[in-house]
């Protein structure tokens, strides 16, 4: 490489600002955050915690539904943080995100398959299916706010991709902060009703990631 080629490539990159180690990730933990008490203010003004909390944070079905959400919220943030890079790629995270769902999706078959007949469309259906998804949804648009603020401050690349994470990381959040609310006691429940408004979310943060994620 010639001398004046590298003269070049320090002149460009001279005035390039050093990202602090760890920014991107605090960046993107701010704006869930923030998100996060919005998503919380929505639900507590719209819906309450259930009137047997006390109650209902001593059995495991609570933390089964709170678990799983979160737990899905935290690896898609991951993938997120990688997105929120120019070239990212996501590895393994990908297939960790699916985890979650697989290891619940396990346990509402087993669930289902020992149930007797005439138990399987409560277990399916619960008493919430038709608005539990969509108050999902509702309670997950703040942190979809907050995660789109974060990382339009960011430099992402694939920017569907990563408004597709932004939205499914958002929903997952959501739906944790709806299971304090939610008095549904049922795995089959869980795996479909749960899962299908996290991906309402996500599917928001797709198909508006390439037009609210551009840099500014």
């Amino acid at each position: 490489m010639s001398k004046t080629t590298d003269e070049l490539i320090a002149g460009l990159t001279a005035d390039v600002p050093k990202v602090a180690p760890g920014a991107v990730g605090r960046r993107i933990a701010l704006g869930l955050g923030l998100g996060g008490l919005g998503s919380a203010a929505v639900m507590l003004a719209w819906l309450g915690p259930r009137p047997d909390l006390a109650q209902a944070v001593m059995t495991p079905m609570f933390w089964m539904k709170f678990g799983y959400a979160a737990l899905t919220g935290l690896i898609l943030a991951g993938v997120l943080v990688r997105l929120a890079k120019p070239a990212a790629r996501v590895g393994g995270l990908a297939l960790a995100a699916a985890a979650p769902f697989a290891l619940v999706a396990a346990m509402a078959a087993m669930r289902f398959a020992q149930a007797p007949a005439d138990a399987h469309h409560a277990m399916l259906m619960g008493h919430s299916s038709m608005i539990c998804p969509w108050r999902i949804l509702a309670i997950g648009l703040p942190l979809l706010a907050g995660a789109v603020w974060a990382v339009r401050g960011l430099a992402p690349t694939r920017l569907g991709l990563a408004g597709l994470a932004a939205g499914g990381c958002a929903g997952a959040l959501g739906a944790m902060i709806y299971s304090v609310a939610c008095n549904e006691t049922s795995a089959p429940f869980l795996a479909i009703w749960y899962t299908l408004g996290m991906a309402l979310v996500a599917a928001v943060g797709a198909a508006a990631g390439s037009r609210l994620l551009r840099w500014r």
